[in-house]
């Protein structure tokens, strides 16, 4: 009897348990189980994880901070043990304990980790699941805000915005106002929209408690009113930094921003960032304050002493972050401020080497720096055919001693540029060698410093060779009075087979160097365009190149007047260029006056079926009822000459009628009719070049597949 009654307690006890249970014992038993065995370590393992990333990552103050950090695989990989065993733990939650209070918290935790794994994908599945499955509102609301954070790492931005208006009017708890307001401000500097940034991470700031967190969002806000003129805001947030637990970076820079805020005019703050540079305990941020010196002197202008100062920062600097920052900014002075484009170039490739790819202006500054190349591409090209051009007209002696010239000069140069990276090494060499072993002192006795000996022991041996300590060292052959005879050591005559031998070596040097000038004089030679094949060959490199740079003055630079320069010396140089439909229509958009102007009208009369030409037309015509019925009126007389076979005649009223009838719906349907025109004569290329001209001008046509395939077919039969 007894063994029964323990058998029905035991299965009592087990029914009564199970998760599908809403029984008070079942729900206190998957509570306590639920918290004790996954969710306190499924938190801990997350917020462990969160730390091992935040203190991997290296803030990069050469540049306003983003006000969430884009989540990088590469940068979460150091957390990956720790968010697996979370996503483990909270799974068991799920599965085991669906009836704990514990549940909502676990399915938002995994969520949590699946985001910052980089699985965007089933983070928002599981955000989407406890905001329509779930009872507690609180974790409802924080779902939504998880998910549009994760729309905004995946660049939904509209998306992102959809949940935003969904959040805004949810009662949300003091830490929830703090998230949503912080992620709304990420989005809007996202969009570039930087006042917007600034105000709503200023209300994410009013519910956030005292913490590290705090102390950067209030750096941010600096640094956004800063960008926005409104110094007055941004010394309020930098004072406010550090009353915050800033770390040391955080407390240094907001210091270094309210310096260079107090001293305008940048005397002021120079001498301070020279205190400062003395300072012991400042050792190893002097890469950090010469960048805010050079930014200092950038500002009052002072371009050539600001690139010194940037060049001292990647010297000293310890990571790539710090660096990228440096080259970028002397990047844009060689570029906005000096237009020295070639040098801008080499400064923003050497910024994308060691630039972090998922920063949020990589983008740009990659367009930039394939933009530059080519622009220097372009311009050298230029540049070389115009000197060879000018050497073709030369008589034949002048232009070899010209040649020659040229390239000593080169010689010179390299050598100069050798000596100098010579000199600029050594003076890092001893650098590095007074870091270590301590830096001469000018107050001690020179035999007593150790430094300086080694150093004038190595220059002395590269200079005279390693010399006995002696009498007239400096001599080969020595004198006493009025009698000069030679000291005599070792072998009798080995001086003499020592001068020959060195005299053979400075001949074979110098037949070496004659003929390696020769190859080299021989090799320009051959470049210069002598023959007219050769002169229309650079003729034509230089017409191209005018047409590229002019492209990218107007498309990448916005450079206005250097895009108008450059077309119209295209124009004037060669006046039968294949590009001169391009170039007028550039010239027209550009023009002043956007109805009237001799560009538009040049273009209009000389080419009147070109796409440019139509495109001018379309945005200054109007079409009505009566044009319509006009152009279908036209049409189908087009269409009977057409069937009927008057191919000249049809022809003739198929392009007048492309012209007369841009922009009504029966456009692309003269060009169709055109084309097939085109293919009754024997114009090939014309016929080549209005199907593809169709296929620019008419994207959404319906006749576009048919189109497509005469060009595939033309281009099989070519």
């Amino acid at each position: 009897m007894r063994k029964l009654i323990l058998v029905f307690c035991v299965a009592l006890t087990a029914l009564s348990c199970s998760q599908f249970s809403n029984s008070p014992t079942s729900k206190a038993w998957h509570n306590m189980n639920a918290k004790f065995n996954a969710s306190i370590d499924a938190n801990d393992y997350f917020d462990w994880a969160i730390h091992k990333i935040d203190s991997s990552r290296i803030e990069d103050f050469t540049a306003p901070l983003p006000i969430l950090y884009r989540i990088d695989s590469n940068e979460t990989m150091v957390s990956k043990p720790e968010l697996d065993e979370v996503i483990r733990l909270t799974s068991l939650v799920a599965e085991r304990h669906s009836n704990s209070k514990y549940l909502d918290g676990s399915y938002l935790l995994l969520g949590k980790a699946r985001l910052f794994k980089g699985d965007f994908i089933n983070a928002s599945e599981v955000f989407k699941y406890v905001n329509s499955n779930h009872k507690s509102e609180e974790y409802r609301n924080k779902a939504l805000i998880w998910l549009m954070r994760t729309y905004l790492e995946t660049g939904d931005l509209n998306k992102t915005d959809e949940v935003s208006k969904a959040i805004v009017g949810l009662d949300l708890s003091k830490k929830d106002k703090a998230d949503f307001f912080e992620v709304k401000a990420a989005f809007h500097q996202q969009k570039g929209e930087m006042a917007l940034a600034a105000v709503f991470l200023e209300e994410a700031l009013k519910t956030m408690k005292k913490s590290t967190r705090k102390a950067r969002a209030h750096f941010i806000v600096g640094q956004l009113y800063a960008d926005l003129q409104r110094g007055s805001l941004a010394r309020k947030n930098w004072k406010a930094v550090v009353k915050n637990k800033p770390t040391y970076d955080l407390e240094f820079n907001a210091g270094i921003e309210l310096l260079m805020l107090g001293s305008s005019l940048g005397a002021n703050a120079n001498a301070n960032f020279l205190k400062m540079l003395e300072d012991r305990k400042n050792v190893d941020l002097k890469d950090k304050i010469y960048f805010k010196m050079a930014e200092s002197k950038a500002e009052n202008g002072n371009y050539q002493s600001a690139i010194k100062d940037y060049s001292k920062s990647i010297q000293l600097a310890t990571n790539k972050t710090q660096k990228a920052g440096a080259y970028l900014q002397i990047a844009e002075i060689y570029y906005s401020k000096l237009q020295q484009y070639e040098m801008a170039s080499k400064y923003y490739d050497s910024t994308l080497f060691n630039m972090n790819e998922r920063s949020l202006n990589f983008k740009e500054i990659s367009e930039k720096a394939n933009s530059l190349a080519d622009f220097v591409k372009y311009q050298n090209v230029l540049h070389m055919e115009d000197s060879l051009q000018a050497l073709a007209v030369m008589n034949p002696l002048a232009l070899e001693s010209k040649v020659e010239k040229m390239l000593k000069e080169e010689e010179e140069e390299k050598l100069r540029l050798s000596i100098e990276a010579e000199k600029l090494a050594q003076e890092q060499s001893n650098k590095a060698i007074s870091g270590n072993s301590g830096s001469s002192n000018p107050n001690k006795w020179f035999f007593y410093d150790q430094v300086s000996l080694t150093r004038s022991r190595a220059t002395f041996i590269r200079t005279w060779g390693d010399r006995p300590l002696e009498d007239d060292w400096r001599r080969r052959h020595k004198e006493i009075g009025s009698i000069s005879f030679k000291i005599e050591k070792g072998i009798v005559g080995q001086d003499d087979v020592e001068v020959d031998q060195e005299a053979a070596l400075n001949e074979k040097e110098q037949a070496r160097k004659m003929a390696e000038l020769e190859s080299q004089k021989q090799a320009m030679l051959s470049k210069i365009p002598d023959t007219p094949q050769k002169l229309a060959q650079s003729k034509r490199r230089q017409e191209e190149a005018y047409y590229q740079l002019g492209k990218i003055y107007r498309l990448q630079f916005n450079e206005i007047d250097n895009a108008q320069k450059t077309f119209t010396t295209l124009l004037q140089k060669f006046p039968n260029t294949d590009y001169e439909q391009e170039v007028l229509y550039f010239l027209a958009l550009m023009a002043d006056n956007k109805n009237t102007n001799p560009y538009k009208t040049a273009l209009i009369s000389k080419f009147p079926l070109s796409t440019y030409a139509r495109q001018l037309k379309r945005g200054s015509v109007e079409i009505n009822a009566d044009t319509e019925s006009n152009a279908e009126r036209d049409y189908a007389v087009l269409y009977a000459e057409f069937k009927n076979g008057n191919v000249a005649a049809a022809l003739e009223k198929a392009e007048k009628g492309l012209y007369d009838y841009t922009g009504t719906s029966l456009e692309d349907k003269f060009a169709m009719l055109r084309i097939m025109l085109l293919a009754k004569t024997d114009k090939t290329t014309n016929y080549r070049i209005a199907l593809m001209d169709f296929m620019r001008s008419y994207p959404s046509s319906n006749l576009l597949p048919q189109v497509s395939g005469m060009l595939s077919t033309l281009s099989k039969n070519k």
